[in-house]
């Protein structure tokens, strides 16, 4: 049996300017996919954890599985790759998320990265390194129509990273970040749809193309304030990057009523990911008071740690 674990990744600064050529930097947590595959006599897949979100209508005595056909699209676009390059597979897959899908903690690409480096070993190849990371944005273009290689190239490399993307380049950042948390709120648009929804404001607007240029400098700021473990910086930019990104129309009342109500406890904080919804940031000051803030509010968090291992074979 082959056993993987593919770490989730947040983004610290920059996220939908790096779809536009801007850098942006990222980060490998703790938290994951564990992607299990045993050979058998035909092809199964098998999840636990957080494959969708439910949604029930009494009336109707009807069940919805909000994401499970996005979930699995990405199943299926990785099945397809992964075929074509090693070959036709009969195993079974079992997969499981410790975090919320479609969340912006890149549980996507971690999936699709988890389930070709299984195929591959089970298969008797193997992928790794940039290669497997390249693969895995494959699929999430095929996806989603529209995405950036940051969260293939970060889950599977691990670390914090900072990220170009015309021309493509990667700079692992020696960055020791404390352990900090992530809540989730829910999120029923899809990453596709709202970067399409950022795309088409560009296209209307001129000048919001000055925003995208504002985050792009922020993560070079950011940059160093992370090498040097400044995390006051650290924070202030966040606040600034989530502030750029609210003009962006993708930071809802929701996070930001999370955020104020955390700001004393906080260096700062900001969303992660395509927004409206989805994961938000929190540096901690105070472990134990921001505790209290994120269990009051009644959201999913997690604490997490900065994970420098990527792609791993358990």
């Amino acid at each position: 049996m082959v056993k993987i674990f593919v770490p989730a990744a947040v983004k610290l600064f920059g996220e939908h300017a790096v779809v536009y050529g801007k850098p942006a930097i990222s980060a490998a947590i703790n938290k994951g996919v564990y992607v299990e595959c045993e050979k058998s006599d035909k092809l199964s897949i098998e999840t636990a954890g957080y494959p969708s979100a439910l949604r029930f209508y009494p009336g109707e005595g009807r069940v919805e599985a909000v994401g499970a056909e996005r979930f699995f699209a990405y199943i299926n676009a990785a099945l397809r790759l992964a075929e074509e390059k090693w070959g036709g597979l009969a195993a079974r897959f079992y997969i499981k998320s410790e975090l919320p899908p479609g969340a912006g903690a890149a549980t996507s690409a971690a999936v699709s990265i988890g389930l070709l480096k299984a195929y591959a070993l089970c298969a008797g190849g193997d992928v790794e390194g940039i290669e497997l990371a390249k693969m895995g944005h494959r699929v999430e273009l095929e996806v989603q129509g529209i995405a950036s290689p940051m969260d293939s190239t970060t889950v599977t490399l691990g670390g914090v990273l900072k990220i170009k993307t015309n021309p493509f380049s990667v700079d692992k950042l020696n960055a020791n970040l404390p352990p900090f948390y992530i809540a989730f709120l829910p999120r029923f648009e899809t990453t596709g749809e709202i970067v399409r929804g950022v795309k088409a404001l560009l296209e209307r607007r001129r000048s919001a193309a000055f925003v995208i240029e504002a985050i792009g400098r922020v993560v070079e700021e950011a940059e160093q304030c992370l090498l040097n473990r400044d995390l006051e910086c650290v924070g202030e930019l966040m606040g600034i990057n989530n502030w750029l990104l609210g003009a962006l129309g993708v930071v809802d009342e929701r996070a930001i009523n999370l955020l104020n109500a955390a700001r004393p406890f906080i260096y700062g904080g900001k969303i992660s990911g395509a927004g409206r919804g989805g994961a938000v940031i929190l540096l901690p000051r105070s472990e134990d008071a921001l505790e209290r803030v994120l269990s009051a509010s009644g959201y999913v968090y997690h604490k997490v740690t900065i994970y420098e291992g990527g792609v791993t074979v358990l």
